[in-house]
Parts: structure tokens; C-alpha cells; sequence
């Protein structure tokens, strides 16, 4: 539109001056995000096998009051379960709740959760559930490119 003068008043992109003043927003709109692969060899072969879990800040209070959300993904379906908190502190009762729900849903236990290891997954009333109930501990130390853009993707979503 800029080059056939369809628009007035447009800066021309073409230029160093103007593209140093063009707002982030423009340029991160038009940045290209490779495909995921086809198929990948980290996806287990049974729902709730792996379940990854993570704690977000939201940038605004919600109407309840909550400042943070925990997020669950099964890493097989990739199906999003999230719950909202006050105080990071409720992550514990938000996981039993979720195992509850899917366990009963789905008819097999969780084998595995994956955190980033903060604070909130490390209670002792935490750590003694999982081992009753055979639950295995992972962390994520270092994430893959790809699964760090699954994350952040869904907690964009959300």
C-alpha cells in the first residue's frame, strides 16, 4: 500500500531512520517462528506418564485476587489443565485436585512430574505424596528450544 500511495502518512519501511523508530510490537509481529518437527522422540506413548507443571505470575490481579496460576500439560495429549492461586503456596492442593480429576478420567496414574524445581513443588508434604503414591520427580534444569516455546505458547494462550 506504502509503495503504490493507496495510504498517506505511512513512514517508509525501507529506510535505516525509520526502522530504528518502528515500535517493538511492529517488529516482533513480523518475525517467523520455525515449524515444530513432525514428529518429535521426547512425546511419551501414554497420557499421563509425564506431566509437566510450572507456576505463572499474571501481569494484572485477577477480579479473586489471584496473582498466579499453575499450569499442568500431559505430555502426551498435550492437554492444558489450569488453576488459579493467591499465594504460590496452593500449588500442593491444586495437584492433588488435578490427580484426582485426571486419574479418574483417564483410569491410570500419573508416573512422572516435571517442574522447574522452584520452591513451591518443594514442600516436605509434597515430596512425601509423590513417594507414597510412586510418583517420580523430574526437573527441567535446561529446556529445549522447542519444548520452551510449547510452554510459553500455552501460557501465552492462557
Amino acid at each position: 500500500m506504502e509503495k503504490q500511495n493507496l495510504v498517506g502518512g505511512l513512514p517508509k519501511f525501507g529506510t535505516k531512520e525509520v526502522m530504528l523508530e518502528v515500535c517493538e510490537a511492529c517488529h516482533l509481529g513480523k518475525q517467523v517462528r520455525h515449524p515444530f518437527p513432525v514428529q518429535t522422540t521426547h512425546v511419551n506413548s501414554k497420557p499421563l506418564k509425564m506431566i509437566h507443571s510450572d507456576v505463572w505470575t499474571m501481569k494484572i490481579e485477577s477480579i479473586g485476587r489471584c496473582k498466579y496460576y499453575v499450569s499442568f500439560i500431559d505430555d502426551h495429549t498435550r492437554k492444558v489443565w489450569v488453576y488459579f492461586m493467591k499465594y504460590k503456596g496452593e500449588v500442593f492442593q491444586h495437584f492433588l485436585n488435578f490427580k484426582a480429576m485426571v486419574e479418574q478420567e483417564k483410569g491410570v496414574n500419573i508416573k512422572c512430574l516435571k517442574s522447574n524445581g522452584g520452591g513451591e513443588y518443594f514442600s516436605n508434604e509434597f515430596n512425601e505424596y509423590l513417594k507414597e503414591h510412586g510418583i517420580q520427580r523430574k526437573y527441567r534444569v535446561v529446556i529445549p528450544h522447542n519444548r520452551m516455546e510449547l510452554l510459553k505458547g500455552k501460557a501465552n494462550t492462557l
